[in-house]
């Protein structure tokens, strides 16, 4: 009898380990299945994030004037046209890809260098700047664009300098670019005090978006809404 109590005991032992051994690996597979889970709903927060991409940026030289565009219509003006010379603009037209399914919202920070002539006749430059949020953007490629009206330009000369910063809802700048015909002496040149503090440079307003502009109606869908 003692000998089958013993081997029973053991019996009874073993299957205890076993089972012990058993709920061990079920639980450190459950362990790891969440955390292969949590790895992984990080993983498609890190692909959901905003991204954007600057592909194409103006040139600012003679390329960016543009006259203004003229339309067919069937209105009988009351007076006679008092501008027969048709005006310029400078137009700056940027293309851009997101690749998010879709994205909130974005800020494109426009920054624009002119160049003229002071009453003196000598160089003067001009400081532009302007802030579009654009909303609910779908994947894909873009365009967006900012001008300077044809008085502007007439007054305080033709662009040299061209800057833009997309950043997202979060405050990060998910892209930047720059085009310019003249050194700067940093490459960040909008955010440099040495440029814009230049006794040379003025502030100035006026940069618009394209939206308030004649061009409005041509390729209205490559644009996305201006918040």
């Amino acid at each position: 009898m003692k000998s089958i109590s013993s081997v029973w005991r053991v019996s009874a032992g073993v299957v205890a380990a076993s089972l012990v051994l058993a709920g061990a690996g079920s639980l450190r597979a459950q362990i790891g299945g969440r955390f292969g889970q949590r790895q992984a709903t990080k993983s498609a927060r890190a692909d959901e994030e905003d991204t954007a991409k600057i592909v194409r940026m103006p040139q600012p030289n003679k390329t960016a004037m543009v006259r203004t565009p003229e339309f067919n219509n069937n209105v009988q003006p009351t007076v006679s046209r008092v501008t027969r010379r048709p005006r310029e603009w400078a137009l700056f037209e940027i293309r851009y890809s997101t690749g998010t399914k879709w994205t909130d919202e974005m800020a494109f920070n426009y920054f624009v260098m002119t160049k003229g002539k002071s009453d003196e006749g000598k160089d003067a430059f001009s400081f532009y700047n302007a802030t579009l949020r654009y909303v609910n953007i779908p994947k894909g490629d873009h365009m967006s664009c900012v001008a300077l009206p044809p008085s502007l330009v007439e007054r305080y000369g033709e662009p040299v300098a061209v800057a833009l910063e997309i950043v997202g809802k979060d405050g990060k700048v998910l892209d930047s670019k720059s085009e310019s015909t003249i050194p700067f002496p940093s490459k960040e040149w909008w955010k440099d005090t040495n440029v814009l503090d230049n006794p040379n440079v003025t502030r100035r307003s006026g940069l618009i978006d394209r939206s308030k502009t004649p061009f409005a109606l041509i390729n209205a869908d490559d644009y996305e809404v201006v918040q």
